[in-house]
């Protein structure tokens, strides 16, 4: 943890919350409907996309968006943590030390469940670069919004398809990687039964968020 750059628990100051779900479990609305939520209550936010937020990252992004991109199940995982790392860098190495909430759409979860469990990557390869990437910084709290992949075939054909949004196939072996990921971690993560109600979505995440806050004395 000696490493420049990298962010002790001694030191972090801010509360990190990261939003994780398969292709069109709604997890960016639901972020963003909490950080309007934390704002209202006159907490302090700042609100993160992964990949995104830094320009390599957006850069990047493009590249992993882009139909015409035929990358290889390495160069898609190496180009995820390299944004990764820029972010840290850039900005998650600062900002962690001020206290305020920090809200990811995404984080190292989902490469471990994308890469990992659906393409086959050797999860501990992953962690190993994480640890590299990261040095332990680990979000506090990590919602899950959990759905079948068959229930969101409508919102799957409405956005179109790219590289992030895949067969349903492969989206099973994501959501049974994030359940994993869930069990495996139940201190850090709170599962959220994605319902066709938005409002009753947010309203699970907003209880389990007052519970988690309540034993928080920081932030």
């Amino acid at each position: 943890m000696g490493k420049k750059g990298w962010v002790p628990n001694s030191v972090k100051k801010a509360i990190i919350v990261s939003f994780e779900g398969i292709d069109g479990c709604g997890k960016t609305t639901q972020a963003k409907k909490f950080v309007r939520y934390l704002r209202n209550r006159k907490r302090r936010v700042l609100f993160l996309r992964e990949p995104g937020t830094t320009q390599l990252g957006k850069d990047l992004r493009r590249i992993l968006l882009a139909r015409k991109s035929k990358l290889s199940n390495f160069s898609e995982l190496f180009l995820y943590l390299a944004a990764r790392s820029q972010l840290c860098r850039e900005i998650l190495d600062r900002q962690s030390r001020i206290p305020q909430i920090i809200v990811l759409d995404r984080f190292a979860d989902s490469t471990v469940a994308y890469q990992g469990h659906g393409r086959g990557i050797p999860i501990s390869f992953i962690d190993m670069a994480h640890q590299l990437v990261l040095g332990g910084l680990t979000p506090d709290i990590t919602f899950l919004i959990d759905a079948r992949a068959e229930n969101l075939r409508t919102t799957l054909r409405n956005k179109g398809t790219d590289r992030l949004e895949r067969s349903l196939a492969f989206q099973r072996k994501v959501r049974k990687g994030y359940l994993k990921l869930a069990a495996a971690n139940p201190q850090r993560f709170r599962i959220i039964h994605r319902t066709p109600s938005q409002k009753n979505t947010f309203a699970q995440i907003c209880a389990v968020w007052e519970s988690f806050n309540h034993g928080q004395k920081k932030g």
